[in-house]
């Protein structure tokens, strides 16, 4: 009898890598609908467990299933249905042991267009929690998630993949000082209050801009962050009314709508006398349409314009992201025998718990 484990692990999705950010928006999920989506293809598509990774720069499903070719067809499907026919080259699927190591490359920031990109852990951390509280994952995935966040921790620590910049709202923020470095404490406003959101403000904080609004849907959330940099905490409405005023907006929200369109901020522009308005869009869907680039005034900047801005900081960190890739490799196969030695051990009693809840 065959009793591995990781045989029957199986991965499918698009990324940053091959996908460009218009196919990332039509096929991302909402947070708030991950749980549901998640449960909706692990029972469609047969899977003993899985876990559904969305992020601006990925979808990912993670699962295991007792034939994983026979889910790759209708898995593969499910993302066309999502996105449109023009992802299926985009689409990768791995199987076995490979699973695992993409999954800790991902952890560490190794598969991130940003080396060592901080904001990712958490969202792997957090797409891990949705699905094990939707009672989704089991004693391969429960190890595989475990330990990948673990190795991804460790890469940070134990090399410097993180020197430089290691943040999407890092890269904002040095884009936005580049924008007009002609002076500090120029206005900006910042809308979310998440972690790209809070790295951007923490790093513009850092570099004397003290003229800096946090525009959020939750009063309360917008008011903390900016608390904590000395900025003002506003609403959405009113960030969107400071646009007259400001010099650079950054847009980090989970909306699935634009918040800003071309008519309004073309109002926006004929206020602003000629004054031109740097916008940084770091949304997903994102919150500025893009035909707003085409008024004049408007410098607008999504996901794809950051990767110049990072460029520099990917290259000098070659020799560390080799250690970070030698300490991920070890303990993705250290993780696979974990997996394999554990196969005719009884289900674990979190497992069992789980799936009689």
């Amino acid at each position: 009898m065959d009793m591995s484990r990781t045989r029957g692990l199986f991965q499918i999705g698009i990324s940053h890598l091959l996908a460009p950010i218009a196919s990332r928006e039509r096929v991302a999920v909402a947070a708030q609908d991950v749980e549901g989506v998640l449960r909706g293809l692990k029972s469609a598509l047969g899977l003993g467990e899985a876990v559904l990774l969305s992020t601006c720069s990925r979808l990912e499903l993670y699962g295991t299933a007792s034939d994983p070719e026979r889910v790759r067809a209708p898995a593969r499907a499910w993302f066309i249905g999502r996105a449109g026919v023009e992802i299926e080259t985009a689409l990768v699927a791995r199987g076995g042991g490979a699973v695992l190591t993409h999954l800790f490359r991902v952890a560490a920031g190794l598969d991130s267009w940003i080396v060592g990109e901080s904001e990712i852990l958490g969202q792997v951390k957090r797409a891990y929690e949705t699905a094990r509280g939707a009672c989704a994952t089991g004693p391969v995935l429960n190890r595989a998630f475990q330990s990948a966040l673990a190795a991804g921790k460790a890469a940070r620590t134990q090399t410097g993949i993180q020197n430089g910049v290691h943040s999407i709202g890092g890269a904002a923020a040095m884009l936005a000082r580049g924008i007009f470095g002609l002076r500090d404490g120029g206005g900006i406003v910042v809308f979310g209050a998440g972690d790209a959101a809070e790295a951007a403000v923490r790093h513009l904080a850092a570099k004397n801009f003290r003229r800096i609004c946090v525009a959020n849907r939750t009063a309360g959330k917008a008011e903390a962050l900016a608390a904590r940099v000395g900025g003002r905490g506003v609403s959405v409405e009113l960030g969107l009314a400071l646009l007259t005023e400001v010099e650079v907006a950054i847009f980090s929200t989970a909306s699935p709508a634009a918040l800003l369109e071309p008519a309004a901020l073309a109002d926006v522009m004929r206020r602003r006398r000629g004054r031109p308005l740097f916008i940084v869009d770091l949304g997903l869907p994102r919150n500025v349409d893009p035909a707003c680039a085409a008024i004049g005034g408007v410098f607008l900047y999504d996901l794809e314009s950051l990767r110049g801005v990072v460029a520099r900081s990917v290259a000098g960190k070659a020799g560390e992201t080799e250690k970070a890739e030698a300490l991920v490799a070890r303990a993705a196969s250290a993780c696979a025998a974990e997996i394999d030695k554990a196969a005719a051990l009884r289900v674990p009693r979190e497992a069992a718990a789980c799936a009689a809840s």
